[in-house]
């Protein structure tokens, strides 16, 4: 840049331009977390170093972009290095060495050995006042040192106390280098989200309908800045969607991998990656360090993406308190060959975690994953791939319900359980699914937990999927098939569906005195229960007539 060529060392030197995008909107909060950290240790002897760190795709780069133009008068100069690769590093770090010494960068010049470069750099600031500002950009790789594309970066940082430092990373780990807390970018909030959905598009902002349709998109977005991003150039660019904003989701849910991947042609310069390849890269890299970790986060994929609390996972050393189901087993899918153990289960979230992949909610004492990251890990697979993993996970939740009700566990994990049992759930496919099919028994006895508990929307859901199957299985005079219609009839009455649970119940009541007789022990239970009902719905004289002949 015309700034690099200058002796004076002064205003800025960088690869390409340093302004954020034209539709950049400010996050103030984290904003002055950058400044105040940075400028909290003024009095320190050497470099201050601040990392800013979080999920691919959640705006850390033009964060730091919007910080260094907003300070850019606060810095004698300010030095803008990627680290995306160790090429682009030492070609910055070489030339950032030209510029200090004034050396030409024509072709012919003679090469510089990047050890050189480090060296001569260092040199350069040592007993100059600043205040320099440096940021080392897309540090990802800095702490797996067997990684191909590992870089140690303090290797590179000048350790001065005129200068101040910005490492972006998506590794958590990268946090560790220094003493500041650092700056986590998560989602956006909900009105900036917004907003810069809006900036893209250039929808009519005073359209009550639109702004409501607006909040809709960015919330199934997760508010993730990238994701907004590439939704809103889509639909700024597609006058079919401009003109109806509403065609814009059912789209997304149809295509959302194709979507997701795109790169819009007037970003390019400022996102070389769409959302897909910058999470790909990460689980690359969590595949490489351990690969039990990248299964896990496969699996995450087929349970909730919020509360995901250590209980769910039964590890080998607490078998015996659970039936082990072998043909579902998930412990062999994340560990095969190897018992899976406690510590295990830790690693593999720590990998997660130190990649932002999952986050670590101290309130809730429990992980929790990004929307889109969720969905992706699902998205991701092939269809076989999906059934074996959707039956695998639904084999956790079957042993965490069987934890849960016996008492082991504390009582709370019972409701806790259960938004993972209906994502799990869900996963397996509709009804006439052959994957469903063979765990029928399984889900008959999840669906009778959520009844015992009062989930008794989510017990009926799972129950008349049981009663589907087994009367296709099994035909509509089995014993099995009067016992499932027998148990959603219970749970219908518990949820006040008087008129149909009666129905049912004097279903369930016809059926078992004709094939079991009057006298049998299930006929009788189905009387008292038709009882109980008819009771419920006023019909006292019938109730007391048939609680006499029972």
């Amino acid at each position: 840049s015309a700034a690099a060529s200058q002796r004076d060392y002064t205003g800025q030197f960088a690869h390409s331009s340093l302004e954020p995008v034209k539709t950049f909107v400010a996050r103030d909060a984290l904003h002055n977390q950058i400044h105040t950290q940075l400028h909290s240790h003024a009095a320190e002897a050497s470099t201050t170093t601040l990392v800013v760190w979080g999920l691919g795709g959640a705006g850390k780069t033009q964060l730091v972009l919007d910080y260094v133009q907003r300070h850019r008068t606060e810095y004698k100069a300010t030095f803008w290095i990627e680290v995306a690769s160790k090429e682009s590093l030492e070609r910055d770090f070489v030339n950032l060495y030209r510029m200090l010494f004034g050396l030409a960068t024509a072709a012919g010049t003679e090469t510089i050995n990047i050890d050189d470069a480090v060296t001569g750099v260092k040199s350069w600031f040592s007993g100059r006042q600043g205040p320099w500002l440096m940021v080392f950009d897309g540090a990802d790789a800095i702490d797996d040192s067997k990684a191909n594309d590992f870089v140690d970066i303090k290797h590179f940082i000048p350790d001065v106390a005129s200068l101040r430092v910005i490492v972006t990373s998506r590794s958590s780990a990268a946090a560790d280098m220094t003493r500041l807390e650092g700056v986590q970018v998560g989602e956006m909030e909900g009105a900036q989200a917004v907003e810069l959905f809006y900036r893209y598009t250039r929808l009519p902002r005073d359209d009550v309908e639109i702004h409501d349709e607006v909040k809709k998109i960015v919330k199934e977005l997760g508010c993730l800045a990238l994701a907004v991003t590439l939704a809103g150039a889509y639909v700024g660019t597609t006058p079919r969607l401009r003109s109806n904003i509403k065609a814009y989701l059912p789209e997304y849910r149809q295509r959302r991998r194709e979507l997701l991947q795109r790169k819009p042609e007037s970003l390019v310069h400022q996102y070389s990656e769409s959302v897909l390849t910058t999470w790909e890269t990460s689980h690359r890299a969590v595949a490489e360090q351990c690969p039990e970790a990248s299964v896990l986060m496969t699996m995450l994929s087929f349970l909730s993406f919020d509360d995901i609390f250590p209980g769910l996972f039964i590890v080998n050393e607490q078998m015996e308190m659970v039936n082990e189901e072998e043909d579902a087993n998930w412990r062999s899918l994340i560990s095969p060959g190897q018992p899976l153990d406690t510590y295990k289960i830790e690693e593999c979230f720590r990998v997660l975690q130190k990649y932002s992949l999952v986050q670590w909610k101290a309130d809730q004492q429990s992980y929790a994953m990004h929307k889109l990251v969720h969905a992706w890990g699902c998205d991701r697979l092939a269809r076989d791939e999906r059934a074996g993993y959707s039956q695998a996970t639904f084999g956790l939740i079957v042993e965490a319900v069987e934890m849960v009700e016996s008492g082991r566990t504390a009582p709370e994990d019972k409701l806790r359980v259960v938004p993972h049992v209906m994502v799990s759930f869900a996963a397996l496919g509709g009804r006439g699914n052959k994957v469903l099919e063979g765990v029928i028994d399984e889900l008959e006895g999840v669906g009778l937990f959520l009844r015992h508990i009062g989930k008794w929307r989510e017990g009926r859901e799972i129950q008349e999927v049981v009663l589907d199957g087994r009367r296709r299985i099994l035909g509509e005079e089995h014993p099995s098939t009067i016992s499932a219609m027998s148990n959603l009839a219970n749970t219908l009455g518990e949820q006040g569906q008087f008129d149909e649970a009666a129905k049912m119940k004097r279903e369930v009541l016809e059926k078992r005195r004709r094939i079991l007789g009057e006298e049998h022990l299930d006929t009788i239970s189905a009387m008292n229960n038709l009882a109980v009902t008819l009771e419920d719905q006023g019909q006292l004289n019938e109730a007391a007539k048939m609680k006499k002949e029972v």
